[in-house]
Order: C-alpha cells, then structure tokens, then sequence
C-alpha cells in the first residue's frame, strides 16, 4: 500500500461487524474536542486502569525498565512504570487530537527546537530518513511534523512508514486519517516503496525500534539488552544517499515540543551490522532524553540471537 488510490476507502466498511469501529472513531470525534488539560487527566486515569487490568503487559514494561537502568531499585522501577503507563494511557486519547483536531488549534500547541538540522538535511535534495522511535507521542507528533514540514517546506514531500492493522476498517480509517498530514503511507515491509520516496527527495517519517524477527535483522545493543535490529535503515540510507535525521517528539506542561538532532555522520559506512547498531544508539539517546515517555510495554526483546531465550518467559 504505497498511495492515496491504493488505500481502501472507509466507507467500504458499512457491514455491521465494523461498526464497533465506528463506535471507536465517533468517541474519538467527541475525545477530539476536549481540552488539553482535561484529555491528560482522563488519559492518565486510563493509563492506571490498564496498569491495574493488564499485568501480563506491566510485567513486560517492568522487565524492560530493570534492563535499562538496573540500579533502579524495585520502588523506582514500580514508580517508573506507573509513569510511562500514564503516558501510555494519555496516547490512546491523543490520537483523537492527531487525526481530528483542527490545524489551527495544533499550530499553537508546539514549538520546534533543532529544527535547522532538517533544514539542512532536506536542503540536499536527497531525502530524509527522519528517524524516530516508539514513543508514546508517536501518533501526534507525525501530525505535529507534518504541519512544521507545510510551514516551513511546502514543496517537500512528506512520507510514513507504518504497520498494517488487524483489523481492516480500523487499518483504513487510520490511513485515512493519517494521509490528512502526509502524502503518501508504506507499509513496513516496503522497502523499494519508501526507497523510491526517497529518491523523489521526500522526507520519510521511520520508526524501526520494534521486534521485526522476520524481516532482515542483526542483533545489536539497545536500553541495557541485545535486540533484533532492522538493516533496513543502513541499507536505505546507503542506496539513496539520504542523510538520516534523528527526532522525538515529547510532552511539555502546556502542548508540545519537537526535538530535531543532527543527522548522523559519515553514516552509513561500509558494516551494516555497525550502521544498524549505531541506529539503535541513537534511538537509545532520545529515549534516555525523555524516558517516561517512551512505550515500555512493548515486547522489544522477544527475538534473541539463539531464537529460543525468552527474557518475558
């Protein structure tokens, strides 16, 4: 799925067996419309019930946490995850901001710092692999990239790479909304697709920081432990030229703010597997920038280099 005239309408999606999905985006409207203020605090109410409903997800968080910072102590730890799976729980209402709230309204709620790195990078006409990972302002901050990018570069092409969802209508109202601020969506496993993109000189939104055993991996050092760890980025960057671009975006007190690195030097180099590791360093670097942030419950390290241990068994 590569365009707007690939992407499956949503109205295709009028069965009754869809229209829990529907529900979803209707309660999303509403959510959309909340104040900030209020969408944190019911957001971190959810983030709690779910710390308190799902343990079999806070234990991997907790596994991952005592990874990443194993002096922690176990109330540290305990205090830690609660604070991630607040922000866990904020996200999920967030979403309604990212794919229904107004420009207007969002233009006021974020600045940009770092933001003449991109600059630079776009300014060499090869693309941009903006790299970022799984936080849990995931969702807004594409939104949030995708208005700096209309402001600042109306003529740059803006791309994502996602995952395909479950379920088919909710896939198809997620790219309908997500395609609102960027011009077109790859899937993960579309490499040529998102390498053509880049080609075009587009700035590609990426976020390989995620267990992906069965396309092709190395296993590098990442946030205390060994994680399968894509090629892809090395290998993307070194076919096009494009200069990798790392940034995170992050909640303030009051809206938004969007941290853009320097791109990567003398990046790739000649050893994926070094290139790739590198890439893990620098997700690792904005992690530990703004790690109550990050999504912790992920089952990042579930593929080790023996295929069998399993550190969440």
């Amino acid at each position: 799925m590569s365009n707007r005239k690939d992407i499956d309408k949503p109205s295709s999606y009028r069965a009754p067996r869809y229209w829990p999905v529907w529900l979803l985006f209707f309660l999303l409207r509403l959510i959309s419309l909340l104040p900030e203020s209020v969408l944190r605090f019911i957001g971190g109410g959810l983030g709690m019930l779910a710390y308190r409903l799902v343990p079999s997800r806070r234990r991997v968080a907790r596994i991952n946490i005592r990874q990443a910072y194993p002096d922690f102590t176990d109330q540290q730890v305990a205090e830690f995850n609660k604070i991630s799976y607040r922000n866990t729980g904020i996200s999920m209402l967030e979403t309604s901001y990212a794919w229904l709230a107004s420009d207007r309204y969002l233009r006021s709620r974020f600045s940009v710092e770092g933001m003449q790195h991109l600059d630079a990078a776009i300014a060499q006409g090869k693309g941009v692999i903006l790299l970022t990972g799984h936080f849990t302002t995931l969702e807004i901050g594409g939104r949030l990239m995708g208005l700096q990018l209309e402001q600042k570069h109306p003529d740059v092409v803006f791309n994502g790479v996602y995952k395909r969802a479950h379920d088919p209508a909710f896939n198809a109202l997620m790219l309908h909304c997500r395609l609102r601020y960027g011009d077109e969506l790859f899937e993960n496993t579309d490499v040529r697709a998102v390498i053509r993109g880049l080609r075009k000189g587009a700035v590609t939104w990426f976020a390989p920081d995620q267990d992906f055993a069965d396309q092709e991996v190395v296993f590098t050092p990442f946030l205390g432990g060994i994680a399968s760890t894509l090629t892809a980025t090395a290998k993307m960057a070194r076919l096009t030229g494009a200069p990798v671009v790392p940034y995170y975006p992050m909640r303030v007190d009051k809206g938004y703010k969007m941290v853009v690195l320097p791109a990567l030097e003398d990046f790739p180099g000649d050893d994926i597997e070094a290139a790739s590791a590198r890439v893990n360093r620098a997700i690792e670097e904005m992690v530990y920038a703004c790690p109550e942030q990050y999504l912790w419950s992920h089952k990042r390290f579930k593929t080790q280099p023996d295929r069998k241990t399993n550190i969440y068994a």
